[in-house]
């Protein structure tokens, strides 16, 4: 009879075990991926205006948040397409898409007797790692 409680052929896989746990514990893996859910993005984004371009108000976060997520989405929008894809008022929607150029992450011009909107270069750059979930 031998001292450990053990089988001897069950130890060696008794041990490799527990060191596999500990170097788990010790090292973890990389974390998850962020999530690529619309609802996410736009928290991200919402939360990167906050941080970055000090917009204090959740209401007007949440406005310009969704209308950088249509122009994410489609290079140029018009304004009253601008307007219905992103679920805003016609009023809320104009003080958006001001804000948006006051801040350089969004520019417009016409085409024809139709006014569009876009994301700038610098807006563009800007909101590539936000919205990848890789923005620190």
């Amino acid at each position: 009879m031998s001292d450990t409680p053990f089988p001897a052929e069950t130890a060696p896989g008794l041990a490799d075990q527990f060191a596999a746990r500990l170097a788990l514990r010790d090292n973890p893996g990389p974390p998850p991926p962020p999530s690529q859910a619309p609802e996410a993005i736009a928290a991200r984004v919402a939360a990167w205006l906050g941080a970055q371009h000090r917009v204090g108000n959740r209401r007007g976060r949440a406005a310009l948040s969704a209308m950088l997520l249509v122009l994410v989405q489609q290079p140029d929008a018009a304004t009253a397409a601008l307007q219905a894809a992103s679920g805003l008022g016609p009023r809320m929607a104009a003080r958006a898409t001001r804000r948006l150029e006051a801040l350089g992450l969004t520019e417009w011009f016409y085409r024809s007797r139709t006014r569009f909107h876009r994301l700038t270069r610098a807006g563009e750059d800007a909101l590539l790692p936000v919205v990848a979930g890789t923005a620190g």
